[in-house]
């Protein structure tokens, strides 16, 4: 759980950085889960050319389409039981319970607000890929102005040690957090003097505001840079296709439905 310091740190600067999240074993868990992905992924392409360097669960591939129930997407036991065939059982536990009561802290005012786990994937930079970063963005940008309306938090979360060398990120704090800005996407305009970048043991966590504005470096280093980033959302975030309304993405909740 997070403490009252720590919110109020998010809601002023747009982030907040928690050492040690994940215990040892957690760690261990998500990073199997991701080697059984990333070997999958390299038996159909090439992480960067083809998957640009994300890697979800759902969406790679690794299970076809037929054999994702909707309620996998919907519900808090299909997510955890299609989730068990490719991991333990406790790694999507963990992803519900762990990081999503984190999140239901940073966004939720009450108990009676419901909240979502709306995506998780894996960023995955292979060795020496100086190529293997991503340009200034807001997260939020990549939902449509009637989806902004659902506050929204991305956890990443590093499987390895950190840093400038191998593909951390860059954090440029909230200037205002009575008003933080939308930028153009990919833009450098608005970039502050206080940008930093965030040097992180592995199974820590940087809590991140869909709004705050990060980018990412390359990794130059001689190892594989693994990092899981679940994104939690508050309510369900649903897209109008004509007369057909479906969920952007997931829409798990974090608590069993009563």
């Amino acid at each position: 759980m997070l403490t009252p310091s720590q919110v109020d740190f998010y809601h002023t600067h747009g982030y907040l950085i928690v050492e040690e999240f994940l215990t040892s074993k957690e760690v261990r868990g998500y990073t199997d889960e991701a080697q059984t992905l990333i070997n999958h992924c390299y038996e159909q392409g090439d992480i960067v050319a083809h998957w640009g360097c994300v890697v979800e669960p759902f969406g790679c591939g690794f299970f076809d389409s037929s054999e994702i129930p909707r309620n996998a997407c919907t519900t808090r036991e299909g997510f955890i039981a299609l989730r068990s065939t490719l991991s333990a059982p406790d790694v999507a536990v963990c992803t519900l319970s762990k990081f999503g009561s984190c999140a239901r802290q940073l966004l939720a005012k009450d108990e009676t607000e419901k909240m979502y786990l709306l995506n998780d994937q894996y960023i995955v930079k292979p060795p020496r890929k100086d190529k293997a970063e991503f340009a200034w963005h807001q997260d939020i940008l990549y939902f449509s102005e009637a989806e902004r309306q659902h506050s929204i938090v991305s956890i990443w979360t590093p499987l390895d040690d950190v840093d400038i060398t191998n593909g951390t990120v860059l954090v440029d704090p909230f200037p205002d957090p009575t008003r933080p800005g939308i930028y153009e996407h990919n833009s450098t305009a608005g970039t502050s003097s206080r940008v930093f970048p965030a040097v992180m043991r592995a199974g820590s966590a940087l809590f991140m505001d869909g709004r705050l504005r990060h980018c990412s470096t390359g990794n130059m280093s001689t190892r594989f840079r693994t990092v899981y980033m679940p994104q939690f959302s508050l309510g369900q975030i649903r897209i109008t296709r004509g007369a057909d309304t479906a969920f952007t993405a997931l829409a798990v909740p974090i608590d069993e439905q009563m």
